[in-house]
């Protein structure tokens, strides 16, 4: 690894507004004395750069705990108040950020304050203003026109305000009962020859007529150079290293193997069975299909799933909207007990033209009507 370069940390003074004040060498601004803020501290731009000569690190600044000053690793009083420093606290470190990525003292302190959560066992809310990965700092996206948000946000709440008055906005209509109509259907599956694939070390012992194939299983990460980067890290005594950073960069390659081809013989869907019928009356029925019925030998048959649909037919009885027709699939109990003597009123989507089954209630008899 490359020799850490050491350089000066900087500051903003919050009382005169001096900017840019050196992190080691100056300890109070040089304008109006202030005591520097370790918590102000920020990484500059590689053209602010200064260069500490001959650096002796001896550890991260203390903390007075009276004056809130930081002193050198070493000092036993604060050389500000002189305040004993026994027991005193670090002060907290920038987290380590890539190099000539701008920084500010807008940025140190949201650093500072999510370092302080995640200490504190919590959790820092997610911002735009820091993004570390794998120590290289990236730069959040230049703010968007204050127009665009906003014509972004017309459209995205629009389209769910529309969506929501689509839902929610329904007229009361009155429907009859125009038809029932029912099926039920029987699979009937066939015991044959059936071409199927599988890798060949897991095809099953039963498969026969077999060609192979080389073809792409997998996908393995291998080693191809490295990825360097610069990383800023602060050393907590106003000065920060700057070292090369390097890890190993991947690509992808394939990874082959046989992928089998073959023919294997077992139960699979052959043809459906199907009964219809039109009106309540009377009570659907499955139908009785003729299959051959045997072992597991080829051409062999046996009964699969089963599958059944009930389905009402309504149309509008008044209204602009007269003689519009609606279906609604329902359960065998529910599809019964509408008949063809009542009128029912059910909620209707006024934008997208369909009516709730479930708000379906029964309104007056024809007769009545």
């Amino acid at each position: 690894m490359a020799e850490e370069k050491i350089y000066e940390m900087l500051w903003d003074c919050e009382f005169c507004g001096s900017k840019k004040l050196l992190g080691k060498t100056h300890r109070h601004c040089p304008n109006c004395g202030a005591t520097q803020d370790p918590t102000r501290r920020y990484f500059p731009l590689d053209s602010e750069k200064v260069a500490v000569q001959d650096h002796i690190y001896v550890g991260v600044d203390k903390i007075c705990s009276f004056c809130a000053t930081p002193n050198g690793a070493k000092a036993t009083f604060c050389g500000n108040c002189g305040g004993a420093l026994d027991g005193a606290k670090d002060v907290t470190l920038r987290t380590d950020q890539g190099a000539h990525v701008e920084d500010n003292i807008q940025i140190a302190k949201v650093d500072f304050e999510n370092q302080k959560i995640i200490n504190e066992g919590g959790v820092p809310p997610k911002t735009e203003d820091l993004a570390f990965k794998d120590s290289k700092f990236i730069k959040p996206h230049p703010k968007t026109p204050k127009w665009v948000l906003w014509m972004l946000g017309s459209i995205v709440f629009g389209t769910i305000g529309f969506v929501c008055v689509g839902v929610l906005w329904t007229e009361k209509v009155t429907l009859k009962v125009t038809k029932h109509e029912w099926s039920r259907s029987v699979d009937i599956e066939r015991f044959k020859p059936v071409s199927d694939s599988s890798w060949c070390d897991s095809m099953p012992m039963n498969a026969y007529s077999v060609s192979r194939r080389s073809e792409v299983r997998s996908h393995r990460q291998v080693a191809d150079g490295q990825e360097c980067h610069m990383v800023r890290s602060d050393k907590g005594d106003g000065t920060y290293s700057e070292r090369e950073s390097c890890s190993t960069k991947y690509r992808s390659e394939p990874v082959y193997d046989s992928k089998c081809y073959y023919t294997i013989d077992r139960w699979a869907f052959e043809r459906a069975a199907t009964a219809k019928g039109i009106g309540a009356d009377k009570d659907p029925y499955w139908p009785n299909p003729e299959y051959k019925s045997c072992s597991n030998s080829i051409g062999c048959e046996r009964l699969g799933a089963k599958k059944e649909s009930y389905v009402v037919h309504f149309e509008e009885e008044s209204g602009e909207a007269k003689g519009e027709k609606h279906d609604c699939d329902l359960d065998q109990v529910k599809w019964k007990q509408y008949n063809s003597k009542t009128l029912y009123k059910s909620d209707k989507s006024v934008i997208f033209n369909y009516i709730t089954c479930d708000s379906i209630t029964e309104s007056e008899s024809i007769e009545e009507y």
